[in-house]
C-alpha cells in the first residue's frame, strides 16, 4: 500500500506540474487528475498506515515548497512577459482606399495560393488571387474590390 501512495503522489505532482507549465483547456483534465490522485494518496496513506498524518503534513509541505519555487523561478526568468501582452497597440494602423488601387498594376511579393501579400507602387496589401496561382514576382492587376479584399489577376508578358 505504500507503493500505491507514493505513486500516486507522484503521479498528482507530475499532472498538477503539467498543468502549471501548459495551462489551457486541454491540460485542465491534468489539473484534475492531479489533485484527484493527491487526494487519494492522502487518503490511503491515513487509512493503511500508522503514521499517515505525518505522511500527509510532509507531502503537502514539500508540495507547497515545490509550488513557491516554482513561482519564483517563473517571476524570475520572465516568462509571465512572453504568456501575457505587457504593452498597449495605441495607435492604428494607417487607412488605405482599396478601391483606389483598382486598376493598378503591381508586384507580387509573395506567393498567391490564392492569397498573398503585394505592391502597388509602395503601398503593400493582402490580395486575393482570382486564379488559383501566381508566382512570386509576377506583375499583376487589380479587378476589384470586395470589402478589405484586393482581387487580383496576373498580366501575361507575352
Amino acid at each position: 500500500m505504500y507503493y500505491l501512495c507514493i505513486f500516486l503522489l507522484v503521479v498528482g505532482i507530475l499532472a498538477i506540474l503539467l498543468e502549471l507549465l501548459m495551462p489551457g483547456f486541454d491540460s485542465f483534465i491534468s489539473g484534475i487528475v492531479g489533485i484527484s490522485a493527491l487526494v487519494v494518496s492522502a487518503v490511503l496513506a491515513v487509512i493503511f498506515t500508522p503514521f499517515g498524518l505525518l505522511i500527509v503534513g510532509i507531502n503537502t509541505t514539500v508540495l507547497a515548497l515545490a509550488v513557491f519555487f516554482l513561482l519564483t523561478f517563473i517571476k524570475r526568468k520572465q516568462f509571465h512577459g512572453k504568456i501575457l501582452l505587457s504593452e498597449n497597440l495605441d495607435e492604428d494602423l494607417p487607412a488605405v482606399d482599396l478601391s483606389s488601387l483598382v486598376g493598378k498594376e503591381g508586384k507580387t511579393i509573395s506567393a498567391l495560393r490564392p492569397y498573398g501579400e503585394a505592391d502597388f507602387g509602395g503601398v503593400r496589401v493582402e490580395v486575393c488571387s482570382n486564379e488559383s496561382l501566381i508566382e512570386r514576382g509576377a506583375r499583376i492587376k487589380a479587378i476589384e474590390t470586395q470589402g478589405n479584399k484586393v482581387i487580383v489577376s496576373e498580366i501575361n508578358s507575352n
